[in-house]
């Protein structure tokens, strides 16, 4: 197997300046968007085949919003929308699909009421459903059982924004909101314990697919509240690792553009991310990573 440092990746971006009307997400705009970014991530000439070469009709698919950051800033309800739809139309079953977050109030953020979850599939609020502990390295937690026991394929849609701890949450991170008691693993500025989550046979074997919603962003300070820059972009990869790399540089582009020191420069570098390339997790070295970007008129 080739090292880490020799791999290639591909991250897709797909920008459109009419994602966003009046402060509101245009969904039809959205759907094309994600579209589009896993055509080029993948390499499909459809997004039907695109879909179909990661996840099959006969599997259990998991899916981790991020609604941490509250309804104006948590990943689009239009975006989670038409990713089920096309997991729908791979053939996955609609029961066949769960979704999942850490608290009640970060999943109606997201759009999903876990009482009443639309499309068909199962919503969790995960504390109710925890698994026993479960250690890597240094990294001992309890995950939501399910994502151990019943899913095949994990789609990941977190949102693009920083972290006043570690400089971003971004697709490794958002697993934070899969294990029990996030605040223990804040040691290491998050670094070694996100890394350890990340090497989770769990998450590590069963990813298969992230679309960061990059409609908005937060890039200073806390990863909550009203966005702070309008990327209107989604980025889709295979790769966590790289997903993160690219991430963390838009986020360092949107700070330039407001006049806000880089992260390296703040005492916020995302160490883990190089950490995790090391590991042989993905791709951190953003000349190894190919990096279409594209504008959707």
């Amino acid at each position: 197997m080739a090292r880490a440092a020799e791999r290639r990746a591909r991250v897709a971006l797909v920008r459109s300046a009419r994602v966003l009307r009046e402060g509101a997400i245009d969904a039809e705009v959205l759907g094309r968007m994600v579209d589009r970014a896993v055509m080029l991530a993948t390499g499909g000439d459809s997004a039907d085949r695109a879909w179909a070469s990661l996840f099959s009709s006969d599997e259990v698919v998991g899916i981790k919003p991020n609604g941490l950051g509250g309804p104006t800033c948590s990943t689009a309800p239009g975006l989670i929308e038409h990713c089920v739809k096309r997991l729908h139309g791979v053939g996955v079953r609609p029961e066949s699909i769960l979704l999942w977050e850490d608290r009640i109030q970060n999943l109606t953020a997201c759009g999903i009421d876990p009482g009443s979850p639309p499309w068909g599939l199962r919503a969790y609020e995960i504390h109710d459903h925890l698994g026993d502990p479960v250690t890597q390295g240094g990294f001992t937690d309890r995950l939501f059982a399910p994502l151990q026991r019943e899913v095949d394929a994990i789609l990941n849609l977190p949102i693009l924004k920083c972290h006043p701890i570690c400089g971003v949450t971004l697709a490794m991170k958002n697993h934070y909101g899969s294990i029990g008691d996030p605040a223990a693993q804040h040691y290491d500025q998050c670094h070694t314990p996100l890394v350890d989550l990340s090497e989770m046979p769990a998450i590590r074997d069963k990813t298969r697919l992230v679309v960061c919603d990059g409609t908005r962003a937060l890039v200073e300070g806390q990863a909550y509240g009203e966005p702070q820059a309008f990327p209107n972009l989604v980025l889709a990869s295979t790769d966590v690792v790289a997903h993160d790399a690219v991430g963390a540089r838009l986020i360092d582009e949107q700070r330039a553009q407001q006049g806000i020191a880089p992260l390296r420069e703040a005492g916020l570098e995302p160490r883990y991310i190089a950490m995790a390339a090391e590991r042989g997790l993905g791709v951190a070295d953003l000349d190894a990573i190919l990096c279409p970007d594209v504008e959707l008129l």
